[in-house]
């Protein structure tokens, strides 16, 4: 499972939706991924285009895809 530095790392090349983030990052599960996503955004390095009532990897019924970003924070990760 990934940590909040690879998620970070892997978002310096641009936003991203759920999936194009596990490609950048070898082909993740959506599960690792999620938990991983969810740690980088409680701990303020990553922001999310999600709505509140989505779920943890981002899915919507009627929303468009999910889209992460670093946040400030993420941008000081080494």
């Amino acid at each position: 499972m990934p940590d909040s530095a690879a998620i970070t790392h892997a978002l310096r090349a641009g936003p991203a939706t759920l999936d194009a983030l596990a490609a950048r990052l070898g082909g993740l599960s959506r599960d690792d991924l999620a938990w991983a996503l969810q740690d980088a955004m409680a701990r303020g390095l990553v922001t999310s285009s999600a709505e509140a009532d989505c779920g943890a990897d981002g899915v919507c019924s009627t929303a468009p895809p999910t889209v992460f970003r670093l946040a400030d924070a993420g941008r000081a990760v080494g």
